[in-house]
């Protein structure tokens, strides 16, 4: 590569989605074309993405602010420069994936680390790549150490496109693919009796998302995680938590399931499965983490589970920063701060386009926003790209658009945001 050759921008924005079409996915580029998407993301810094060009020849490009951040992998937003540091310092200090064969430094810090803020006793981590494979080990280690098959998950969810994390997922994602697995069942969100009805001696675990991202940003009542929490401890049930979208800090706290949905309700599942914002956008990284007597799993077969580039030592030194910027309460405080200011700009939103908006409803920076219907939802998330903000509709729940900004958001921002959003309402015809 020449010292002067274009890394963004290396080809024009047309040629780029014909190459696309071409040797990734011809229906995703016919897709983005029938709803006036077909443009290509260039450069990126703190909020902001910027398209490569305008849709039309003399248009200007798109500078929108994101509030999508890919379901939180950018929860320190684009280029955080404390990011880029240390991850230019792990290279230079020669580190690399790493072999998975042979015990690892940064893997072993970082498991460390993580024991030191996950809730209760959790305090073995095994690393995966992205969240289906960690959500995968979990469901494996609920059936192994209890020697059990059945699942029990909510409708709605969505843990993932692989193996069992699919088969703990909607129809929508598994019918194509003849996956409805016979061992796998799920139950109504936020509904406690469903779960007794179910629940058995046959039952390995419990799968929640804390909060329902693709599934419209539910939010079960408060009591919910605390009583499955008891049925399972009187079952022998594993209860796992997937915190891929939902921790980290996104509602405010550390670990939403652990005083993130509620200040005063502190549950400890057996299984936390972590992904999406663990090396703040830089090295797909992804942890499963669980209680020691699960550990036992392993006892006549340390190398049942592998993950060739699960962990990789650079990730796991780049983790650790995002880890310590974090953790520190004065961080969690501003994104409780700002998910205030974010809620009420929301609320004051739905209250000026009532005729529209139906519900606000979320936790620390991670909303969603309900329309009267899913067509007015999905036309939203085109009005708000018009608008200059990057978010899109809930795929189990298209009525339902999905906020999630950068953690690191200033009040200026949330008041830019606001009125972008506002601009993006106002584009829907006008009721007579």
């Amino acid at each position: 590569m020449s010292q002067n050759e274009k890394i963004i921008g290396s080809e024009s924005q047309r040629a780029l989605i014909k190459m696309y079409s071409a040797y990734v996915n011809k229906y995703k580029a016919s897709f983005f074309k029938d709803v006036r998407l077909d443009i290509v993301q260039g450069e990126r810094s703190r909020l902001h993405i910027k398209m490569l060009e305008g849709r039309k020849k003399g248009e200007a490009p798109l500078d929108l602010i994101d509030c999508r951040t890919s379901g939180g992998v950018f929860n320190l937003g684009h280029g955080h420069p404390e990011i880029i540091k240390t991850l230019k310092k792990g290279i230079d200090a020669g580190l690399d994936i790493g072999d998975h064969h042979v015990i690892s430094e940064q893997r072993a810090l970082l498991a460390k680390e993580l024991a030191e803020l996950l809730p209760g006793d959790i305090s073995k981590t095994q690393y995966c790549v992205g969240g289906g494979e960690a959500i995968d080990l979990a469901i494996k280690l609920a059936r192994g150490i209890t020697k059990r098959k059945k699942i029990i998950s909510a409708e709605g969810g969505y843990h993932g496109v692989t193996g069992f994390a699919l088969g703990a997922g909607d129809p929508k994602f598994k019918d194509t693919f003849l996956w409805n697995l016979p061992d796998f069942q799920q139950v109504p969100f936020g509904d406690i009796e469903s779960i007794k009805k179910v629940i058995n001696n046959d039952v390995a675990c419990v799968i929640m998302e804390t909060i329902q991202a693709t599934g419209g940003i539910k939010i079960p009542s408060e009591g919910y995680f605390a009583t499955i929490r008891e049925i399972c401890d009187d079952m022998g049930v594993i209860m796992i938590a997937d915190e891929v979208q939902t921790g980290l800090g996104r509602t405010g706290a550390m670990w939403a399931i652990h005083g993130g949905l509620y200040e005063t309700e502190k549950v400890v599942p057996d299984i936390i499965v972590l992904a999406k914002g663990m090396s703040a956008g830089y090295y797909p990284m992804a942890t499963c983490s669980y209680k020691p007597f699960i550990e036992e799993v392993f006892k006549d077969d340390p190398f049942l589970h592998i993950s060739t580039t699960g962990g990789s030592e650079l990730g796991c030194y780049v983790t650790r920063k995002m880890l310590k910027i974090i953790s520190q309460q004065k961080f969690l405080n501003h994104v409780k701060e700002m998910g205030i200011l974010f809620g009420k700009g929301l609320n004051e939103l739905m209250e000026k386009y009532s005729d529209l908006v139906v519900d606000v409803r979320g936790r620390g920076l991670m909303w969603g926003v309900e329309f009267i219907n899913e067509i007015y939802g999905q036309f939203f998330t085109l009005n708000m790209i018009k608008s200059g903000v990057f978010a899109d509709y809930c795929g189990n729940d298209k009525a339902t658009n999905k906020l999630m900004p950068p953690l690191i958001i200033e009040p200026e921002d949330v008041n830019e945001i606001m009125s972008r959003l506002d601009k993006a309402l106002s584009l829907f015809p006008k009721k007579k």
